[in-house]
């Protein structure tokens, strides 16, 4: 959580700047970063929004762009389908990427222990708190930050230094491989399609090789 928490921040902080810049007001701003919670999405989104699109062009993009998260949802439902509808509604909402890979790193097959959804908590819940505040500090000092920072890159750079080092195994490392070849191959397709493309490809190697390689060898 203590190496994720500037990654979101810093994602939080590149978005709010964006909603900020493209001509939303500060409660509006705010009210997107809490309703919606997917920088991608919003990312997409905000050119729209800017442009005078139709609102179902604006809904369908973000809709688009937030499929992964089916499959993140799907992952994590082993782990808490004894929970209530409203309990389950909850977690989805607070899931990202982060913290599905993280918390599948940890816990990959369901117990479903009271640790888990301690887990899952604390770390979503810290996530969400780095991204609101990130997000809020974006948008109300949106004017004073410069382009020429680059922490778009930053927090790409972030990530990935997360990200890394949980890759371990070969099916992992494989399924990593085939997602980023994915994405860039996909890159031109509209509405973001090359990350949910690249997801499904990553799951589906994953679960492929994961299968055929024999327990004995362990984690690479």
């Amino acid at each position: 959580m203590r190496r994720s928490a500037p990654a979101v921040a810093t994602w939080g902080l590149v978005t709010g700047i964006a909603m900020a810049k493209s001509g939303l007001t500060i409660g509006q701003s705010i009210g997107m970063s809490l309703m919606v919670y997917a920088g991608s999405a919003q990312l997409a989104a905000l050119p729209l929004i800017a442009g005078g699109f139709p609102l179902w062009t604006i809904l369908v993009t973000a809709f688009i762009v937030n499929l992964r998260f089916v499959i993140f949802s799907a992952g994590i439902h082993p782990h808490f389908k004894d929970r209530r509808f409203w309990q389950r509604t909850v977690l989805g909402y607070l899931n990202g990427d982060l913290t599905f890979a993280m918390f599948l790193s940890r816990y990959p097959r369901a117990e479903r222990k009271p640790e888990e959804l301690h887990y899952f908590l604390g770390m979503s819940l810290t996530n969400w708190s780095m991204w609101q505040l990130g997000s809020v500090c974006g948008i109300v000092f949106a004017a004073f930050i410069p382009d020429s920072w680059g922490l778009g890159f930053a927090g790409v750079l972030a990530l990935i230094a997360i990200t890394v080092p949980m890759i371990q195994g070969r099916a992992a490392i494989f399924a990593a491989l085939v997602a980023a070849f994915i994405s860039v191959l996909a890159y031109g397709l509209p509405y973001k399609l090359n990350l949910l493309l690249a997801v499904i490809a990553a799951i589906l190697v994953g679960l492929w090789l994961g299968r055929r390689t024999p327990k004995s060898e362990g984690v690479a």
